[in-house]
């Protein structure tokens, strides 16, 4: 909810600071910062919208702040000075003989905060909590060299249009949730940050729906917990469908998304509600809570509005960069997330449009949900898919190894290609059947990336989609490919995962370290089929590393140690699995050109299927 200090100061809530949140931490720079801030904001008043917004507080059922602490201690020290001049700040200040604001297991910070209530800070002081002590004197000073407006109306206007909002945490989190969630809040860094300042922004546009639609950014921000999870006596495929379809009014008014409605968390399915089953448990890696997003939630925040825009200008998304005159490398920059922003939605000039920030909200919801139900979400070792199918289904699985391959040969600048053919389909079909999802996201990668020529393959060039294409290829036909192999050969195929942060090395290096049956030549023809399609490979860097510049033998033995179960996981690359199969003792001149000829056949195969 929405709330000032005057808001604050007619109720006799008391906050408390809980013992492993971190020291108040402001310099005084923060504070000038602040007031100059707030200073600017009161002599440019208009009576139309002044309040100055301090942006989120996070607090539990028991008001304890889990984020947001170091602005409240600010304006308990704000209401220290201010209430010389304000005495409405007193209200805030005390309720019924004690702290607004108290620190859980800090009797001396307490007590000295209680000093500087008291105006007794710069009394001998048995303990002093400088940083509080520098902060109070600043605002002071400032106050007492302030000149030219009235420091009482200074001291009202910031009671009553000091701006922030409390978001209150879903009574069903424990204290394992969270200590996850301020964990969350510590280690993000700056990119939260911006998103944190970005909601308060943008969402106070709305009014009346302010509180609503901050809840609801709430839940889509936490982005690796699954916006739709099961309920007791609920058909749970049945509410993803709906969700995905629904509007606004209908994402608000019904219980698609957990905690979006405080009963939703009643009707939650416990441990003793758990009936019993005779199916066989799925293992730890099947498990989807251990899942995440595939956008980070700001990357998300600027995907959304890129569609928003190449909807609005009414053109295709790899055209969006020229009619907006801005690059994707600029665009997709999460440290610029408030600039990019307030350029393209404006939520702080005279240009603000609620019903595009609105229409945005519900592009956001749309997308969540789209990459919660329909687009994979890694996982410690590898991938899940949900689609409301079965995990077992073949369709399901071919489709769960196409967008892993797609996933991972895109970065954060290219992303917004398979975002896009991803919300085509769900914006026209909510959740597509996993055949139809398949052949569009394929159809849209065979138009985006026309085959190279075979010698366009060479090494040198970032052809990196076409190294994880042909393994898709060679896992898509691994029944036939692999029919007269050992069933571990088979096993490492089945279990192949995509993964990203992989480079393109030399089969036969041109100078190896070990002994070789393979010699280059110094000729231009050597050197040609050398850096040739059929004699490169692509692996992990760290594998790079160890195997670089190593001999075929010794690559080989690599392979080998997979096959024979010495090393487990998944292999790195299936195209060297087929070199190991077809070519296990020698790789010679002739094995290359065979081998390279033969990879680009599948690569034209796997266009044409």
């Amino acid at each position: 909810m929405k709330y000032t200090p005057n808001e604050i100061a007619k109720d006799k809530i008391l906050y408390t600071i809980p013992i492993y949140q971190r020291l108040f931490e402001w310099n005084t720079e923060n504070i000038v910062t602040l007031l100059e801030d707030l200073k600017k904001k009161f002599e440019h008043r208009d009576g139309k919208d002044d309040y100055y917004y301090i942006g989120m507080l996070t607090s539990t059922k028991n008001n304890e702040l889990v984020d947001g602490q170091q602005r409240f201690t600010v304006m308990m020290l704000l209401g220290c000075v201010l209430q010389d001049y304000c005495e409405e700040w007193k209200n805030f200040l005390i309720v019924d003989n004690k702290l607004r604001l108290e620190f859980s297991s800090r009797p001396l910070d307490n007590k000295y905060l209680w000093s500087l209530v008291e105006h007794k800070g710069e009394e001998n002081q048995s303990f002093e909590n400088l940083k509080m002590r520098n902060g109070y004197e600043r605002i002071r000073d400032f106050m007492q060299d302030m000149t030219n407006i009235s420091k009482e109306d200074f001291a009202s206007y910031i009671f009553h249009n000091l701006c922030f909002f409390i978001s209150n945490l879903p009574e069903g989190y424990s204290p394992k949730d969270l200590n996850k969630y301020f964990e969350r809040m510590n280690t993000t860094g700056k990119n939260l940050e911006q998103h944190e300042i970005l909601k308060v922004k943008l969402l106070s546009n709305l009014d009346n729906d302010i509180d609503k639609y901050m809840l609801l950014w709430n839940k889509l921000a936490d982005v690796d917990t699954l916006l739709i999870r099961k309920r007791k006596d609920e058909n749970i495929a049945e509410i993803k469908r709906q969700a995905l379809e629904a509007d606004m009014n209908t994402i608000f008014s019904c219980d698609f998304i957990n905690g979006l409605k405080e009963d939703v968390y009643d009707s939650t399915i416990s441990i003793g509600n758990l009936e019993m089953s005779v199916s066989t448990p799925k293992n730890e890696r099947e498990i989807n809570k251990d899942s995440r997003c595939a956008l980070s939630f700001p990357y998300l925040l600027l995907q959304v509005l890129y569609r928003q825009l190449s909807k609005k200008n009414d053109c295709r998304i790899d055209e969006l960069s020229k009619k907006i005159n801005y690059s994707v490398n600029d665009f997709f920059k999460p440290s610029s997330l408030l600039s990019i922003f307030e350029k393209f939605l404006p939520y702080s000039s005279s240009n603000i449009n609620k019903d595009a920030i609105k229409e945005f909200m519900e592009m956001l919801v749309r997308a969540r949900l789209a990459l919660d139900i329909c687009f994979i979400r890694p996982t410690e070792y590898g991938y899940t898919l949900d689609m409301n199918l079965d995990e077992d289904n073949s369709v399901l699985r071919k489709l769960l190894m196409f967008q892993s391959m797609l996933y991972v040969s895109s970065s954060n600048y290219t992303d917004y290609r398979w975002f896009n053919w991803l919300m085509d389909e769900i914006d026209r079909d909510g959740i597509p059947d996993a055949e139809s999802l398949y052949t569009a996201l394929k159809r849209n990668a065979d138009e985006e990336f026309p085959l190279p020529s075979y010698e366009q393959l060479a090494y040198g060039g970032d052809n990196r989609y076409w190294f994880w294409r042909l393994d898709y290829y060679i896992w898509q036909h691994r029944k036939e490919l692999f029919e007269k192999e050992s069933p571990e050969v088979k096993n490492i195929v089945e279990n192949y995962v995509f993964k990203r942060n992989r480079s393109i090395e030399h089969i036969a290096p041109q100078k190896p370290k070990s002994d070789s049956t393979m010699k280059w030549n110094n000729t231009e023809e050597d050197k040609t089929l050398r850096d040739s399609f059929g004699n490169l490979v692509m692996i992990s860097q760290s594998l790079n590393s160890s195997l670089k510049n190593e001999s075929y033998e010794v690559k080989a033995a690599h392979v080998k140690s997979y096959c024979n179960g010495s090393k487990s996981g998944s292999i790195e690359s299936l195209k060297l699995l087929i070199v190991y199969r077809d070519y296990p003792d020698k790789w010679n001149r002739e094995a290359i050109t065979n081998h390279g000829k033969l990879m680009y056949e599948w690569l034209q195969k796997s266009k044409e299927e």
